[in-house]
C-alpha cells in the first residue's frame, strides 16, 4: 500500500537536501509527482492494451503519481514512452504477449534482430536511465511485476533487476541511490 502524503514528505526533504539539483536526474523531475491517474484512465489503458498492470504499479499510479519524480530521470507518465500506439501494426498485442526472458539475454550486439521489438515485448517502459538505457516493468509473462533493463543500446543486452516496482521505488525514496540490476 502506497501512502502519497509520506512519499511527497520524503520527495520535499530530498528536494530540501538537493536544493540545486545536482543529484542524478533531479533537474529533470525536480523531486516532484504528477497527479494520481484517474482510475477511468488506468481502465481505459488496461482495456486497449488487453491487459491488467502489476499492482504494485497500478497502485502507486492510482494512489501516488502518474510519473515524476524516481530514480534516474523520473517516472514517465504511463503512455508517454513511447508512444504504444506508434509501434508497427504487427505489434497490436504488444503489452499482452508475454515478455519472453526469464534470465538475463546478451547475444553478440550484430546479432540479426538485436535491437528488436520483439525482446522486450510485454514489457512496459517506465524510467529513462540515461545514455538509451530503459527500465521496463514486465506486465505478462512469467516475470510479470519485475523490472528490467534494456542496455541493448550499450550493447548491454536485458538484464532483470532483483526486485519488482515497489521495493525497487522505496529503495530509491530512501536512499537516493540509482538501483542497479542484477549481476550478470
Amino acid at each position: 500500500m502506497w501512502d502519497r502524503i509520506k512519499v511527497l514528505a520524503r520527495l520535499a526533504a530530498m528536494g530540501g537536501a538537493d536544493p540545486v539539483l545536482e543529484a542524478f536526474g533531479a533537474s529533470t523531475h525536480r523531486y516532484r509527482l504528477n497527479p494520481p491517474l484517474p482510475e477511468a484512465d488506468l481502465v481505459s489503458f488496461e482495456t486497449r492494451h488487453g491487459v491488467r498492470l502489476p499492482s504494485e504499479y497500478r497502485e502507486f499510479l492510482l494512489q501516488v503519481g502518474n510519473g515524476g519524480a524516481g530514480p534516474y530521470y523520473g517516472l514517465f507518465p504511463l503512455d508517454d514512452y513511447p508512444p504504444l500506439e506508434a509501434l508497427p501494426s504487427e505489434h497490436t498485442d504488444f503489452l499482452s504477449t508475454p515478455f519472453p526472458h526469464t534470465q538475463a539475454w546478451n547475444p553478440p550486439y550484430d546479432a540479426p534482430g538485436y535491437e528488436d521489438d520483439v525482446h522486450v515485448i510485454g514489457s512496459l517502459p517506465i524510467v529513462h536511465e540515461g545514455c538509451g538505457y530503459i527500465v521496463r516493468l514486465v506486465v505478462s509473462g512469467p516475470e510479470r511485476g519485475k523490472l528490467w533493463e534494456d542496455g541493448r543500446c550499450s550493447d548491454m543486452g536485458i538484464r532483470p533487476f532483483n526486485s519488482g516496482f515497489q521495493r525497487w521505488y522505496r529503495t530509491w525514496l530512501m536512499t537516493g541511490e540509482q538501483p542497479e540490476p542484477s549481476a550478470v
